[in-house]
């Protein structure tokens, strides 16, 4: 039986162009279930990236960041126009 987590490995270092039609299946079916996998790891990142983003902007930190550069700008100003 097949083992993708220790047969893989069988598969990856033989060139495809000297596997017979069974190794090829294989060797496709290990390349279609890492895709899925890599697949699916990209899409947990975007979601954990998106569940960051919201909340931080429900907690109001974005905001106050926002004011804070404002302020920071607006004083500057005011300070270059007084000298």
């Amino acid at each position: 039986m097949f083992n993708p987590l220790k047969d893989h490995e069988r598969y990856s270092e033989k060139d495809p162009k000297d596997m017979n039609m069974e190794e090829l299946r294989m060797l496709l079916k290990i390349r279609r279930l890492d895709l899925k996998l890599e697949w699916k790891e990209f899409q947990e990142k975007i979601h954990f990236w998106q569940r960051v983003g919201r909340t931080v902007k429900q907690s109001g930190i974005l905001d106050k960041f926002q004011e804070g550069i404002q302020s920071y700008f607006t004083k500057k100003e005011e300070d270059s126009t007084s000298t």
